[in-house]
């Protein structure tokens, strides 16, 4: 490990280590960078999306870098506009998405550093995106009812642009970064060195044949992503590989369970199955088809710890609550993980070799 990369893996320990939640114990740790704090966007998928990639640069020998979430913003909201639009008004349109929105805008247009581009406009220091997305909704939704020989196809697009541009402020094309210049692709190639296509989503569902590839039918996949389908056992089998491995996990999931205590960075079963031992594909498969498990939230997955009875649980970096009692730490029992979760994105080369074979993908 070079120099710098352990000096601050040193102090990120010492951060997450000093923040240790009481009565657990931190038995794997994933060098990460601190948590961002999206205030009152909706722009969660972005935010742990872009630590995530962080992440495995770290892991990939790169030095640590904050990037930008609010640079995936600008070309998600103008692919689902397009898309909005193209339907008519019958689709999908909120500031709600995927980790798969983000990695498709770093394979097109790369990365930023959160240093060069914040998002804040007239010296603010907040992300507040209501008054963006209520306007930049009216504006989709009007041009999507007008008649398609009444849309001016290149006006509409210059507003919504100009829109985002007046929220957030105009993506620079050039930028000058530790002394050189870049644009955001050649940054991206050059501090973080990523393949968007080394990534996959995998989820858990029997309403679909598992072992394949799927489009998870929920609002925010709206560019009709594939998720690749495992078995409970396989799922959690993933997940505890590729953190004992090293590789960190993109979360998407439920946060609505009553369980779900973001300010005392707790995570747990209450009401139907607090008291089982063991979450089933049923119970997975009962709640994704009653609502009570929704892609409401995303964060990342960094590590596992044990509380005093030995039992499991997962830490998460959470960008909606850095000022819980961990400081942004979740700590997410292994059957809220089970239950709740909707997907996580790993890299490939996390997933043990027998998945692989039965998956039937490279």
């Amino acid at each position: 490990m070079k120099i710098s990369l352990l000096i601050t893996w040193i102090l990120f320990s010492i951060l997450v280590y000093s923040q240790q939640k009481d009565g657990f114990k931190i038995v794997k740790l994933i060098e990460s960078t601190p948590i961002k704090n999206q205030q009152s966007s909706g722009t969660c998928w972005s935010y742990a999306t872009t630590s995530f990639i962080e992440t495995e640069a770290i892991r990939a020998g790169k030095k640590s870098v904050i990037l930008s979430p609010i640079f995936y913003v600008h070309p998600t909201y103008m692919g689902k506009a397009e898309k909005y639009v193209r339907l008519q008004g019958n689709g999908y349109f909120a500031d709600g998405d995927l980790t798969f929105s983000v990695m498709d805008a770093y394979k097109k247009y790369g990365a930023i550093p959160d240093a060069i581009y914040n998002g804040f406009v007239d010296n603010e220091n907040r992300h507040d995106d209501g008054e963006m997305q209520n306007l930049l909704q009216a504006m989709v939704k009007s041009v999507a009812t007008s008649g398609y020989d009444k849309i001016k196809q290149n006006s509409w697009r210059k507003a919504f642009e100009g829109t985002l541009n007046a929220y957030l402020g105009a993506i620079p094309d050039s930028f000058d970064y530790e002394g050189r210049y870049y644009s955001s692709r050649s940054f991206a190639d050059k501090y973080i060195g990523i393949n968007p296509e080394n990534y996959l989503e995998i989820t858990s569902y029997s309403h679909h044949p598992f072992d394949n590839k799927f489009i998870l039918e929920i609002p925010a996949n709206w560019n009709n992503n594939y998720y690749v389908n495992l078995t409970i056992l396989d799922f959690k089998n993933v997940i505890d590989n590729a953190i004992n491995q090293g590789y960190s996990l993109c979360w998407d999931g439920d946060v609505t369970e009553s369980g779900f205590d973001e300010e005392k960075g707790l995570a747990e079963i209450k009401g139907r199955y607090q008291n089982e031992k063991v979450i089933t594909q049923e119970m997975r498969q009962f709640t994704f088809n009653n609502y009570t498990t929704k892609d409401d939230h995303n964060m990342h997955l960094i590590g596992i710890a044990k509380d005093k009875d030995g039992k499991n649980y997962y830490i998460l970096k959470d960008s909606n609550g850095n000022n819980n009692d961990c400081g942004g730490y979740i700590y997410m029992s292994e059957n809220y993980l089970l239950l709740k979760t909707i997907s996580v994105m790993v890299n490939k080369d996390a997933i043990p070799n027998d998945i692989k074979l039965k998956c039937k993908f490279e």
